[in-house]
């Protein structure tokens, strides 16, 4: 009769805390409620040593402690929790103790596998967030099965950083976003790259080596070819006359100063005198006349050195005597042979301008993508136990705006009050929060 009145006394006070609970749990919702609460596990140790419990008695009176409060944040519908299990730097502690922890881990995904208490109850996905790969490869495996088999739940996030630091988060999240973004450089199109429009020849250039490559041997016998064109054009250029010339006419008072220059007869058909025919010369000697003009233009005909430098003088607009030519830059170069187009000047502007526009970079959307915390918003109320106001290398990124809060309780002595406490502060500092998330 005894044990029946001691079971039914302690459904009863069970059932007024539950109730009480819920009426404070109401209370609290009328307040602004976190979406993302985080908790640092700290003095599981201390506290095995101040009650002077065996090895590994203390991480496994934290993992009771922790059931309790993932079950009082489902309560007040908080849908995302994290927890810091292991860091990386854990690794660096004794070996039989590394060992004990992942033991005790593997014990508990497996537990939580086979019962689904919380789990299902909840509606909980698990995440594992760090790098997997540092784990043993039981544990790993048992966490890859978790993850899989919670996929579908969605109602609430619990995420368990296992072998994780923020610095490492970090770290990862840049090198993923540098070798995407190499990625879709890469599988774009030479007209699509983001480096303006490269000419049809350069398309059909196959790159050698790195992704930015070393320039093909196709590409200098185009340059070779392209010298070899720009001298015909030279040899072409100089045998026309300066009025059917590319550059336009010459004023008038470039007229006047271009006598004794290395130009030669360029004056007397600027004149209007055109060299006479043959026929004409040979009458002319038949009759007497003598050609002494002539033969002085041809004694001050400039060599093939000379012509090619005047015309590179003419081509930037200049002559020897510092005239610039107006119309030099505007208009086309038409050769009996076909058609010689460049780009204006606006045009390469237009070119510059957009390789200095558009340049491939990272974003911090990309950045924060990568995250292994991507899945989850930033932290709004981060629980640190022992007193302790460090971060201690957890959740740098995502803990810009949110609230620390620090009980002097060891790990395993935080319950329901320091849960109440911190989510009062929470809810006092609320509007500076928003504020701030408003600037940025």
């Amino acid at each position: 009769m005894e044990p029946q009145k001691h079971s039914l006394v302690g459904r009863l006070c069970g059932s007024s805390i539950s109730h009480m609970r819920r009426f404070l749990f109401d209370v609290l919702s009328a307040g602004p409620i976190p979406n993302h609460v985080a908790f640092i596990l700290d003095g599981n140790r201390r506290y095995a040593r101040k009650w002077k419990l065996g090895e590994g008695m203390g991480h496994r009176a934290g993992f009771l402690s922790l059931m309790s409060l993932i079950k009082y944040c489902y309560e007040l519908q908080i849908k995302y929790i994290s927890i810091y299990a292991f860091s990386i730097d854990n690794f660096k502690r004794k070996p039989h103790e590394v060992k004990c922890l992942m033991d005790l881990m593997l014990e508990k995904i497996e537990g939580m596998l086979k019962e689904k208490t919380i789990v299902e109850e909840y509606g909980v996905r698990v995440y594992f967030i760090g790098d997997l790969k540092l784990l043993d490869d039981n544990v790993r495996h048992a966490a890859e099965q978790a993850m899989k088999a919670t996929a579908k739940n969605s109602r609430s996030i619990l995420l368990i950083c296992v072998a994780y630091t923020s610095t490492d988060e970090i770290v990862h999240a840049a090198q993923e976003s540098c070798e995407q973004l190499c990625d879709e450089l890469q599988a774009l199109k030479p007209s699509e790259a983001p480096f303006g429009k490269i000419s049809d020849e350069l398309q059909a250039l196959k790159p050698s080596g790195a992704p930015f490559g070393k320039i093909s041997e196709e590409l200098h016998e185009m340059v070779h070819a392209a010298q070899e064109s720009s001298e015909q054009l030279g040899n072409e250029l100089q045998a026309l006359k300066p009025s059917g010339a590319p550059f336009g006419k010459i004023n008038e008072i470039a007229k006047e100063k271009l006598s004794g220059t290395p130009f030669g007869k360029i004056n007397e058909i600027m004149n209007g005198k055109e060299e006479e025919k043959p026929e004409e010369r040979e009458q002319g000697e038949a009759n007497g006349e003598k050609r002494e003009d002539k033969s002085e233009e041809k004694s001050k005909e400039p060599s093939e050195e000379e012509k090619h430098e005047e015309l590179g003088k003419e081509k930037q607009g200049d002559f020897p005597n510092g005239e610039k030519l107006e119309n030099a830059s505007e208009e086309k170069q038409e050769l009996s042979n076909g058609k010689l187009e460049e780009k204006s000047e606006e045009e390469q502007k237009g070119f510059v301008k957009e390789m200095k526009e558009v340049q491939p970079n990272i974003k911090l959307s990309d950045i924060e993508r990568n995250m292994y915390m991507g899945v989850a918003p930033d932290v709004d109320i981060l629980v640190r136990s022992s007193g302790e106001t460090r971060l201690s290398n957890f959740l740098l990124w995502q803990t810009w705006n949110g609230l620390l809060y620090s009980p002097k309780a060891l790990w395993p002595e935080v319950g329901l009050e320091h849960l109440v406490w911190a989510i009062l502060n929470f809810q006092r500092a609320h509007p500076l929060f928003e504020k701030r998330k408003k600037q940025f």
